[in-house]
């Protein structure tokens, strides 16, 4: 009985992966609410990338919310055959209608699309793609099925890689790497290599560069079946090393990248990226620990601070915080941001450091001054450079 409604789903899965999609309505309510009359779902460009937004509308008052696709799909279809006994999905190549019979069983109905291309609704403009959705790599690490559809449980993850690229191709832009043929690129702690994948494509078939990169990861099996994979897409310049950032040997190299790299972890990651005098470097720590067993909050914040929660961002906050005043020193260009992940944790802080100058020795005073102001007598980069 629910295979209509299952093709239907799957059509919308297929619509948002082709970019075909432009809207959905729903009809013949039948919920208990007489204040609520329909629901309306566009899809919009936000700044955690692409979503559906939901307009819930009532009599007197409108109430939207955005959801990432995933999510987004699981609710079209709890409400079809719920609430809403109809729906109708448009896009640029066909109308499809999800409708009910008397007796409660789904049939799609198929027509000529109402739109003659596919109109996207955008907070700031139309998205950009950086990843091949129809790259060989993403069929061969699980994200897409073999037909080159993008799989119902991996579109986070495949907007989360996407995202990151887009961060990628604007420090780089930005740096002093633009003009250079060769890039040398090392990955530590490449995990299941989605990003070390995605990262290697980008920069080698759309920006034209010849890559070596190098994956750095503990997990025999992980570097086996990434070694493997990179072999089956010819991809001659990526290969994966087993190991842990610590024991890598230092080599001269331009980027450097440390996702989830845990508690010193990232520490270590810094350090390796300014002995290989990298020009950028691109870090997501987590775990930050190693302060917070140490730092003393100021006299007049005890109050805030004797409540746990507040004590472990602010360790969060102080790590990370000196990690970028100590590559500001090195002469970086650093950012702090929020960057969302669907591998770890649901949020993570991203670091981002571009080379721009020589040591900025102002700097020391002001990395010691926040030291003295939380009683911090062993940061864990100090060991290293000061």
């Amino acid at each position: 009985m629910d295979n209509e409604k299952e093709k239907f789903i799957e059509i919308l899965k297929e619509s948002l992966h082709k970019e075909k999609f432009v809207k959905i309505t729903f009809g013949k309510y039948k919920g208990g609410d007489k204040d609520f009359k329909n629901i309306f779902v566009n899809r919009i460009d936000t700044k955690e990338g692409d979503m559906l937004s939901f307009k819930f509308r009532y009599t007197t008052k409108d109430i939207v919310k955005n959801y990432e696709y995933e999510a987004g799909i699981r609710l079209v279809n709890e409400i079809l055959g719920k609430d809403f006994f109809s729906g109708t999905l448009f896009t640029s190549e066909n109308d499809y209608t999800l409708d009910y019979s008397k007796k409660r069983i789904p049939i799609v109905h198929t027509k000529k699309s109402s739109f003659t291309e596919t109109e996207v609704k955008s907070h700031n403009k139309v998205k950009q793609r950086f990843v091949n959705a129809e790259a060989k790599y993403l069929r061969l690490l699980g994200i897409t099925t073999s037909d080159g559809k993008i799989k119902a449980d991996k579109y986070d993850k495949f907007r989360q890689v996407d995202k990151f690229l887009e961060t990628m191709d604007s420090l780089f832009r930005s740096s002093g790497l633009n003009t250079k043929d060769e890039i040398k690129i090392l990955d530590m702690g490449s995990g299941k290599s989605y990003l070390s994948f995605a990262v290697y494509d980008y920069f080698t078939n759309t920006l034209g560069k010849k890559v070596t990169m190098k994956g750095i990861e503990q997990r025999d099996e992980l570097v086996k079946l990434s070694n493997y994979s990179a072999g089956e897409c010819g991809f001659s310049g990526l290969s994966f090393i087993k190991g842990s950032i610590e024991e890598f040997a230092d080599e001269k190299t331009d980027i450097v990248i440390a996702l989830h790299a845990c508690d010193t972890a990232t520490d270590d990651a810094i350090a390796k990226a300014l002995k290989a005098e990298a020009e950028m470097i691109i870090l997501a720590p987590c775990c930050q620990k190693y302060l917070r067993k140490q730092f003393v909050c100021p006299e007049a914040m005890k109050g805030i601070f004797r409540h746990g929660i507040h004590e472990e961002r602010m360790s969060v906050m102080l790590t990370d915080g000196l990690r970028a005043m100590m590559l500001e020193y090195f002469g970086y260009d650093t950012k702090v941001f929020e960057f969302i992940s669907t591998e770890h944790t649901s949020r993570n802080t991203m670091i981002t450091a571009v080379k721009k100058r020589n040591k900025d020795e102002s700097k020391l005073p002001e990395i010691e001054a926040v030291k003295k102001e939380f009683s911090i007598v062993d940061f864990y980069l100090d060991k290293i450079f000061l």
